[in-house]
């Protein structure tokens, strides 16, 4: 996302083991790292707009991907940034969307996955955020959010080589989520401002040549057909 005025902002691991019966073959799947926004920037700031759409074009590095293998994006984790001043009154149930697209713009096939966030079941922890651009904010409550994509994302896989995975927002606006730095670059995120003009590429707009991405960790998964599922993969149906 570009930086925008102050006013307009709202406030590798492995899975266990299986075995197939003996004759029939299981699709087999274990997870792989595929981004972490923390290996590349820090958070600096918290953004919400209504009906916004922000995503960024990411690069998974699969390695030697086996030819009768496919990979999916598995989780999409992101973080709601609430203030101190607000987070004991605040009672979470807000709605939030990940978009996941197999291409590096957002008119390629992609895929969402809505859900509110239920403040109870999350790992909340404190942060402190100096000079913040958009928020008012310093002390915050922060905590990473999973989107489960299993369900939405076939078997038979992504093909994307670089991919846009990003948020939404509805009407309200919430909750607000953690955003980097002001140190990615543009030319690598889309946005969908809500003023009716759709999605641009932010290189387009008088972004001063950096922008700030959404705080996004992004897990993906590798799947093959086997006789059986050894111990570092699982059966899925």
């Amino acid at each position: 996302m570009r930086r925008l005025p102050l006013a307009l902002s709202c406030a590798a691991f492995f899975t266990s083991g299986c075995a197939s019966d003996q004759g029939i073959t299981s699709i087999c799947a274990r997870n792989q790292d595929g981004f972490d926004i923390e290996e590349a920037s820090i958070l600096e700031d918290a953004q919400s707009y209504p009906f916004m759409h922000d995503a960024v074009v990411l690069d998974f590095d699969l390695g030697d991907l086996p030819a009768d293998a496919t990979w999916r994006v598995k989780t999409v984790e992101v973080m709601p940034m609430i203030p101190d001043a607000q987070f004991n009154s605040w009672n979470g149930g807000d709605s939030l969307t990940v978009e996941v697209f197999d291409g590096d713009n957002p008119y390629a096939e992609g895929w969402t996955v809505t859900q509110r966030v239920d403040k109870a079941a999350l790992e909340w922890s404190d942060v402190t955020v100096d000079g913040a651009a958009s928020t008012a904010y310093a002390d915050n409550q922060i905590a990473w959010w999973p989107f489960d994509f299993t369900q939405a994302i076939p078997q038979s896989g992504m093909t994307c080589e670089h991919c846009l995975v990003g948020v939404a927002w509805g009407g309200s606006g919430t909750p607000p989520m953690g955003y980097s730095n002001y140190n990615r670059p543009c030319d690598r995120n889309w946005t969908d401002y809500a003023d009716g003009f759709g999605w641009v590429p932010n290189q387009d707009l008088d972004s001063g040549g950096s922008c700030s991405w959404p705080m996004l960790r992004v897990t993906l998964e590798v799947l093959q057909e086997r006789p059986n599922c050894d111990e570092n993969t699982l059966a899925v149906e």
